[in-house]
């Protein structure tokens, strides 16, 4: 049985599975939509100056943890002379230094790039840790069953609002007396802001934890910032301790260790200055993928082409989008009607556009028609065949770039040293279909097509010049599938090109 419009069938297999791949990725995978959103990241350095004691060293310092909502994308350790080591403790993330050393003050950083997407911190679940509530007396215990007691018709939420008014000092809570609010100040003096607070939790009814952090601003930090974590029922909320106000923002701090770890810790040695700096910068776009899918196990992430070193991720992006330009160069002649040299012609024009600069690139093609169709008038009187003809004119393509690029090398211009990268062959066999145009349809069916030719590589340059579409289609490499539907399309389409129908609109009137 015959099929009919087997191109058609053809296609629409082809945008099928284009979509399929492309929805699992986005879907399943946790691909970006729009991945050409460039994303602005932290840039984090910590430095410790430690003095040795009796020449040994051993410094643990918490380091910011992987997560959902959370991206290292990049991180850098020194240790001088010492051994470092990483693990995992808890929640925390602890790099540790040890070794001896000579000199007086060993000197350790650290740096890493950090994603915040606020977007995608996990839902918080039920929390399974116990209150970390230090060791309270007679007398505070009855304090705490006091205002416990007052809140426990309230919801969750409810008592967290009413905890975070009687931590920032306002008596107007409800049902908080003066005497609780001196027995309040007095927790403060004996337990410190965040040990007070925890307690406050407790008489409350809600687990609760001390969390240690940085803040996430720009500067220079010193000391580390100690906030308080608290579950309202349904998710973790931060509170600061000395005002008793809701953090809003969660992407806003940067937690290191929970539960009273403290952030630098040295066993032997003494600390003589520690400081973390926080910088706002913008990733490069292709980082931030490429961060993200590298630590994916999944096998269209292990196989994906951010895999490749960078170097050749570059060259793909743009290899990639040859398809696209051959599609474009399709409408270009088949649809709208653009004259041309070829169909690879406009393509390499525009690739060696990329290195030329467009004014450049398009002066040394003129230039080259130009001079090759003078010397082309000149070799006809020879008679020479087909071939040895062709060889000439290469040899006078080369002699040109050359020339071209002792000029740009004289003039300290880059573009002209690049002409090199322009198609020497099929430059050449455009000299000669440019002369033999003259020839048959004269001067100014040749210059149409030299202009069409210009004209439909400029488009095509911007295309491919175009970074958005360039990540597209490296993240999404199927979309090529989609390209080769549309060109079978293409291949079927006999119908008027706009160009005749601008031409013999007369006849239509």
């Amino acid at each position: 049985m015959k099929v009919k419009h087997p191109a058609t069938i053809l296609a629409f297999v082809l945008f099928a599975l284009t979509i399929s791949i492309v929805m699992y990725r986005i879907i399943w995978l946790k691909y970006p939509i729009l991945p050409t959103v460039p994303g602005q990241v932290w840039q984090l350095s910590f430095e410790a100056s430690i003095q040795p004691e009796e020449r040994e060293i051993e410094a643990a310092i918490a380091l910011p943890t992987e997560q959902a909502g959370r991206v290292i994308a990049e991180e850098r350790i020194t240790s001088d002379t010492l051994s470092f080591n990483l693990f995992q403790e808890g929640a925390n993330r602890i790099g540790l230094w040890s070794g001896m050393s000579d000199k007086e003050a060993a000197i350790i950083t650290y740096k890493s790039t950090l994603l915040l997407r606020p977007r995608r911190f996990p839902a918080s679940q039920n929390p399974t840790l116990s209150t970390d509530m230090p060791e309270i007396g007679r007398e505070e215990t009855a304090f705490i069953e006091r205002l416990g007691e007052k809140w426990k018709t309230l919801d969750p939420q409810q008592r967290l609002k009413e905890v975070s008014s009687v931590a920032g000092g306002r008596q107007e809570a409800g049902g908080v007396s003066r005497e609780d609010m001196e027995a309040w100040n007095k927790l403060k003096d004996k337990h410190g802001e965040s040990g007070a607070m925890l307690i406050l939790l407790k008489a409350a009814g809600l687990p609760a934890r001390s969390v240690s952090g940085l803040l996430l601003v720009r500067g220079i930090q010193t000391s580390p910032t100690i906030w308080v974590e608290a579950w309202d029922g349904q998710q973790w909320r931060d509170l600061d301790p000395r005002t008793g106000q809701i953090y809003g923002d969660k992407s806003a701090l940067l937690a290191l260790t929970t539960a009273g770890t403290p952030i630098v810790h040295v066993t032997k040695g003494h600390i003589l200055d520690t400081r973390w700096s926080l910088e706002r910068q913008i990733m490069s776009k292709w980082r931030l993928h490429f961060e993200r899918i590298k630590r994916s196990q999944h096998i269209l992430d292990r196989w994906s082409f951010f895999s490749i070193p960078e170097e050749f991720q570059n060259l793909l992006r743009v290899l990639f989008l040859v398809p696209l330009s051959a599609l474009m160069i399709c409408l270009l002649r088949n649809v709208i009607g653009f004259p041309t040299f070829g169909i690879f012609m406009p393509v390499l024009l525009a690739l060696a556009f990329r290195s030329t600069g467009l004014m450049y690139g398009i002066g040394i093609f003129a230039s080259l028609v130009l001079i090759g169709y003078t010397a082309r008038r000149g070799l006809d009187r020879f008679r020479l065949l087909l071939v040895p003809r062709l060889s000439v004119l290469l040899t006078l393509v080369i002699v040109c770039f050359g020339l071209f690029t002792l000029i740009g090398g004289k003039l300290s211009l880059r573009a002209l040293m690049g002409v090199g990268l322009l198609p020497i062959v099929i430059l050449t066999m455009s000299i000669e279909r440019f002369f033999i145009l003259i020839e048959e349809s004269g001067i100014g069916e040749a210059l149409k097509t030299a202009l069409g030719t210009v004209a439909v590589a400029v488009i095509t340059f911007f295309v491919i010049q175009w970074e958005p579409i360039q990540l597209t289609f490296f993240v999404y490499p199927e979309l090529l599938f989609a390209v080769a539907g549309v060109q079978v399309l293409l291949g079927r389409y006999t119908g008027y090109r706009l160009s005749e129908v601008i031409r013999f609109r007369v006849l239509t009137g």
